[in-house]
């Protein structure tokens, strides 16, 4: 059946067979059809087959799976029905268009070769339609066979022999064009336009020209052309509006119509399915705003790597919202909390000088993140450029803030809690000025708090600001590399604590570390005092030879050893303790051979194990060793008692209510061991809790109280507002 389906219609030109085409418009059969003529496809396919049995046309009768196309949006099934359409011969554009494709950067890269590899096994392009609106073909085919395509309006005017005054005034478009007639410069008959209009490419690919007076006012096209930058999802486009642009361009001026492609893939549900009403996982924009949020929905969206598909949904953007912008808005929160308790005014420049090591270490951070993102911005990398800022806020909230509390709970206003405040605000404003295109309200909000409540000299809004740009003075690369490896040798030493099973209030005497070989040593004193706060220990010790922390033990390899030499194996393994084991690994780490028992073994014929030693908990990643000591002395275990009454007294005091710049009383009843702890303690006690009394008694009724175990024993607490 040529006329009804794509490999029938390819087989029957490969054998000159006719093509016969049985259905109009509306699927239904044609005149010369019997029976047939005037009825729907859909609804006959029954009485085909009855009639095929009936007169014995029927071959045979067999069940199959195949694919059947549908309409994609009502289901609806479809057929195949042979038409003649219009077609550009491409044969000669390939190489043109696929010289100007390589101009452009595509985003992702891959978005060049798949252009590429489409130009290169395109066919012909059909341009035309059969519907009623769209953009008219100026396609004037005679019945004698000659076609003639006009080039303008002045040249349909110059031809028309009537319709003409119908037309003119209105848009080229039907019904109005379809009146004007020209006659063939052929035969000389009255010839109408072809009733197809264009395929709706044609119209998005002419757009940069016909929209920007391309004919009328050149000066004024070359001011927008090319386009510096367009989007769309990469499924079908390089075959439709990427190629309509490109050979547009191309025939028009040799030349890219746009500098840059920012193309994507497309967005399912949470489970990767397609979203359709019909299958009830669409989610509608109106709802995911009000339930999602806009701007974490844009995140989601700008830190998506565009070359894979998307999946979104409630639970996706919910956990951008805790695991980022939670975070952000706590430290926001964090800063605005203290700096009304001590009146922060910003100042327009930090003073240097007052600035601590961790602030000019955050500082650098942060001036390095808008180099950065400033680059990734302008080369439309904008999933790094999200991606990056959350490393930021991360490091700001989990490092500097977490470790700089102390200074903002000072009671004086000393110049290091004037930096201190200095470092956080720039911080939290600049960090929102680079996020603002693509969080535009959390980072609104916090403009207007921060600056606008301070001076109303400045923008009214974050996006009336200057973009930042980058101190390089500022960024001091050693500074951050110390840190970062502070970071990661707190992070194993907590583990070492953990798989020790000490808590971190815990004091310990020390932690051994051996540093990678491309970590140089001499940062390590910079960051030294914070590695000491962070992992609760008195002193750090740099290793360069892991066995200060490891026994080895040798042993034979029973798999290699045995096939060998298996009649042996009691001799090699008496020998094997009998031998200076120290000086075994030494000779088979060289890679050299050993004998025992008058039998030569290889390297491989040993297994060489590790095994933590006596007081020692280590933890090994990226070819860093961290070891903490677990051996805790009286006067260490007393400070951590302490520490635990600390927390406890904290804790009451969250539920008391209290505001985190009241001053309270400590009473307290415990045995004589704890009461000893607690004097001994007594100044770092105050200090931590903002305690002017610590007094050993029964707490008083009106207190807030509660009993708690400390140590081996029990100790009941109670604190009151002073």
């Amino acid at each position: 059946a040529p006329g009804a389906g794509e490999e029938d219609f390819a087989l029957g030109k490969e054998f000159s067979l006719t093509v016969i085409a049985p259905l109009d418009e509306s699927g239904n059969f044609v005149d010369g059809f019997g029976w047939l003529t005037g009825e729907n496809v859909s609804s006959v396919n029954p009485a085909i087959f009855k009639y095929l049995q009936e007169t014995q046309h029927m071959y045979k009768v067999e069940n199959y799976a195949h694919r059947y196309p549908v309409c994609w949006r009502c289901d609806t099934e479809l057929v195949f029905r042979l038409v003649n359409e219009w077609f550009i011969s491409m044969q000669n554009l390939r190489s043109m268009i696929a010289e100007v494709t390589k101009k452009i950067q595509w985003i992702p890269e891959f978005g060049l070769k798949r252009e590429l590899d489409w130009l290169q096994n395109m066919d012909d392009w059909m341009i035309s339609k059969k519907r009623y609106w769209g953009l008219a073909l100026p396609i004037y085919k005679c019945a004698c066979g000659n076609f003639e395509v006009m080039g303008s309006k002045d040249e349909l005017a110059r031809r028309a022999i009537e319709g003409w005054d119908a037309f003119d005034g209105q848009t080229p478009h039907r019904p109005w064009i379809d009146t004007v007639k020209i006659s063939c410069n052929s035969c000389g008959s009255t010839v109408s336009r072809i009733s197809d209009v264009g395929n709706p490419w044609l119209d998005a690919g002419i757009a940069p020209f016909s929209t920007l007076d391309y004919t009328s006012d050149r000066p004024h096209w070359e001011d927008w052309f090319p386009a510096d930058w367009i989007s769309e999802s990469f499924p079908g486009q390089f075959r439709n509006w990427f190629y309509s642009l490109l050979t547009m361009s191309t025939v028009l001026e040799n030349t890219e119509p746009f500098k840059n492609v920012f193309s994507y893939a497309l967005m399912r549900d949470e489970n990767g399915e397609e979203m359709h009403k019909s299958k009830g996982n669409a989610i509608w924009f109106e709802d995911a705003a009000e339930t999602m949020g806009v701007d974490a929905m844009r995140w989601v969206f700008t830190r998506h790597n565009p070359a894979v598909n998307l999946n979104f949904g409630a639970n996706i953007t919910d956990q951008i919202n805790r695991q980022f912008f939670l975070t952000l808005w706590n430290t926001y929160s964090f800063f605005v909390t203290y700096a009304n308790i001590d009146g922060f005014e910003p100042r327009s420049n930090i003073n240097q000088t007052e600035l601590t090591e961790i602030d000019r270490w955050i500082l650098s951070e942060l001036n390095e993140l808008i180099s950065e993102v400033t680059l990734n911005f302008d080369r439309y990398q904008s999933a790094e450029a999200a991606r990056k800022i959350e490393t930021f806020v991360e490091l700001l909230s989990n490092w500097y803030v977490r470790r700089s509390r102390r200074r903002f709970w000072k009671n004086e206003n000393d110049a290091e809690k004037t930096a201190a405040y200095d470092t956080l605000y720039t911080c939290l404003v600049t960090v929102c000025k680079l996020m603002a295109p693509i969080a535009p309200f959390i980072t609104e909000k916090v403009y207007q708090n921060l600056v606008r409540t301070n001076s109303e000299d400045e923008p009214q809004s974050i996006h009336l600001t200057a973009f930042p740009t980058s101190n390089s003075s500022l960024i001091d690369r050693d500074l951050s590399e110390a840190t970062r490896m502070a970071m990661q040798v707190s992070s194993l030493g907590r583990a070492s604590r953990s798989k020790a099973g000490i808590r971190v209030r815990q004091p310990l005497a020390s932690v051994t570390i051996l540093l990678p070989q491309t970590i140089n040593p001499d940062l390590l004193p910079s960051v030294e005092q914070q590695i000491l706060e962070e992992l609760n220990v008195k002193e750090v010790v740099l290793i360069t030879d892991s066995t200060i922390l490891y026994d080895q033990l040798i042993q034979l390899n029973t798999q290699s050893v045995g096939p060998k030499h298996g009649r042996h194996l009691s001799e090699l393994q008496d020998s094997l303790a009998a031998t200076n084991h120290k000086e075994l690994i030494e000779t088979i780490s060289n890679g050299e051979s050993i004998t025992l028992a008058s039998i030569r073994l290889t390297p491989e014929d040993f297994l060489v194990r590790r095994i933590e030693k006596d007081g020692y908990s280590v933890t090994e990643e990226s070819e860093y060793i961290v070891a903490i000591s677990t051996e805790i002395s009286t006067s260490l275990h007393k400070e951590g008692l302490i520490r635990d009454l600390v927390h406890h007294v904290q804790g009451l005091r969250r539920t008391a209510n209290f505001g985190i710049s009241d001053h309270i009383s400590i009473q307290y009843e415990a045995n004589d061991s704890i009461r000893e702890t607690i004097e001994l303690f007594e100044d770092y006690l105050r200090v931590e809790t903002l305690a002017d009394v610590i007094e050993s008694r029964p707490p008083d009724t009106t207190s807030t109280q509660g009993t708690f175990k400390i140590g081996d024993t029990s100790l009941t607490l109670g604190v009151q507002q002073s």
